[in-house]
């Protein structure tokens, strides 16, 4: 018993010695991320030693399931594509002296449930024709006394809009969009934020066309944000009177045998061709 006791404090000092060896201290694991895109990047002299090696490793809390990262020169870059609580550790560890280090980062992508956008069309001429907007953005999960949220508005207009037929226009997802469309500042008719007016959308078409409308929430606090798009058409609108056409019937003008000479007198069982003044003719045997 006295012998598995020594040398199990022996095996505790043996490890307590080989830790002290490796100095950490140098390690550094600097974070940077916009909306749902984030970088991790890991620096320090201790690396330079080509025993020292360290690996990315994500683990996502709702699925247990945990993947290796890739990175390139001590930068990972992760996009995440679904709200939800992960994990980021850092693996640290030197060969020759058989001691390890980690690292941890949290990352809590929140969702915005209470966020839409409501709209109606509106004309200006008092007609149906719509050449108008008037829309609303809500507040969220916006609460009072809560300084970190931002909104912003936005409505682009320009010929690569105009250029997609209603059916792409129409059908096209918003990542598809997304990538199609070059958001030309000169294309960009309305842009407001990050105050609480930007909630507020009201213009008047300046011509047909395909308008595209951007709302965003943005927690500045968190630095994530969420948008949706919305597609608007706005067409020629023509009004016109309602003609009545008084459709007149054909007129006989002539009857012809099968040789094509006039027909005066109608014998029984005889064919006669009817020739009618809108150009058409008819085939009938007189009984």
């Amino acid at each position: 018993m006295i012998k598995k006791l020594i040398m199990l404090l022996m095996l505790l000092v043996s490890l307590a010695t080989a830790n002290a060896k490796c100095d950490w201290s140098t390690l550094k694991l600097q974070q940077w991320n916009q909306r749902n895109y984030y970088k991790w990047y890991v620096s320090g002299k201790v690396l330079d030693d080509t025993c020292v090696d360290y690996m990315f490793l994500m683990y996502d809390v709702q699925t247990k399931k945990v993947d290796t990262l890739y990175s390139n020169r001590g930068l990972c870059e992760v996009q995440f594509n679904k709200k939800g609580k992960y994990k980021m550790y850092l693996k640290v560890w030197d060969r020759c002296q058989k001691c390890d280090t980690s690292m941890v980062r949290e990352v809590n992508l929140i969702y915005f449930p209470k966020c839409n956008f409501t709209y109606g069309l509106r004309s200006t001429t008092g007609t149906n024709c719509a050449d108008s907007m008037v829309g609303e953005m809500s507040l969220g999960p916006w609460t009072k006394g809560d300084t970190c949220w931002q909104w912003y508005s936005y409505i682009w207009n320009g010929p690569l809009l105009d250029s997609l037929n209603q059916h792409d226009w129409d059908s096209m997802s918003n990542d598809q969009l997304y990538m199609y469309y070059d958001f030309n500042d000169s294309d960009l008719l309305w842009q407001k934020g990050p105050g609480n007016d930007a909630r507020r959308i009201v213009l008047k078409f300046p011509h047909d066309g395909h308008y595209l409308v951007a709302t965003q929430w943005y927690n500045k606090c968190l630095d994530q944000d969420t948008f949706f798009f919305t597609r608007i058409t706005i067409e020629t609108c023509v009004t016109t009177g309602i003609k009545t056409i008084t459709k007149e019937e054909p007129k006989l003008i002539g009857m012809y045998d099968m040789l094509g000479r006039p027909v005066y007198y109608i014998r029984k069982d005889e064919v006669i061709i009817y020739l009618y003044s809108d150009g058409h003719s008819e085939k009938k045997v007189v009984r």
